[in-house]
């Protein structure tokens, strides 16, 4: 059980470092405008 509980408390540390990192991160908004023409027959009727 102390090595499944070591194990826990890494991947618990992982996480939240990940968590972190992503809150941190400053992530650019795209800058390139996508226009995309989608046919009629792919919408739903």
């Amino acid at each position: 059980m102390n090595r499944i509980g070591i194990v826990l408390v890494v991947v618990a540390g992982l996480v939240a470092a990940g968590l972190i990192a992503l809150s941190a991160w400053q992530i650019p908004a795209p800058t390139v405008a996508v226009n995309k023409v989608i046919p009629d027959d792919k919408l739903p009727k």
